[in-house]
């Protein structure tokens, strides 16, 4: 059975419900996440609450291509108020090599407002973009020189910190617009991150050991 990834997130229940509908209405199964009270674990400050769709990684495409034809109309009922007609060519050109970090709408009607500038907006601009966006996601995080000298020490002082710092370089993995799934950081990096793992399962195990035999001779 594959498994559902995140493909969108919203902290709006509107437009989280809104999605599900267009979901529905294309028979596209779904998971969903709510989180309607959430709390930063550091901070302890309150978040604002997250509803979360996920979907198989071969629906990410179709799904992606639905929200633009459904957005796509949308944008010829705009007010001419909108933020969008405030930005610059090149805003607007940089809106559309990140399309994963806006709305379909936003996307749609940056490629309307730069046409009606005459500017390129083609298909097969607009497909550059996007492979262009996806490689450059698909690069894994720059090298973790001081997150793995961290991680060591914690990690031969026993403490669980260096074993979650190591577990997360070891497995942490980030998801592409087109649905795949790959590693977050280098490999090399995840190999320390084993290492920093191993050492401070071994450290702890140590470390309570030498605990208990301290309580046993204080006896």
């Amino acid at each position: 059975m594959e498994e559902f990834k995140k493909i969108k997130s919203f902290n709006d229940e509107a437009q989280f419900n809104d999605l599900l509908e267009i979901l529905k209405r294309n028979d596209i199964p779904f998971q969903t996440e709510a989180y309607r009270e959430r709390m930063d674990s550091v901070s302890l400050i309150s978040l604002p609450p997250e509803f979360i769709v996920k979907v198989t990684s071969d629906k990410f495409a179709r799904v992606f291509e639905i929200l633009d034809e459904v957005a796509s109309k949308e944008v010829f009922e705009v007010d001419k108020s909108h933020y969008l007609f405030t930005f610059s060519d090149e805003e607007l050109y940089d809106l559309l090599a990140k399309p994963d970090e806006w709305s379909a709408f936003d996307y749609q009607l940056a490629q309307k407002i730069l046409g009606e500038r005459g500017k390129q907006v083609d298909k097969e601009f607009l497909k550059s973009l996007k492979k262009a966006r996806i490689e450059a996601l698909a690069k894994p995080e720059p090298k973790q020189g001081n997150n793995i000298r961290i991680g060591y020490a914690f990690a031969l002082l026993g403490g669980l910190i260096g074993i979650a710092i190591g577990w997360n370089m070891m497995t942490s993995k980030k998801i592409l617009p087109n649905g795949e799934q790959i590693y977050s950081y280098q490999e090399v990096d995840r190999k320390h991150g084993k290492r920093i793992v191993i050492l401070g399962s071994i450290m702890f195990v140590v470390a309570v050991i030498l605990r208990i035999m301290s309580q046993i001779v204080d006896r």
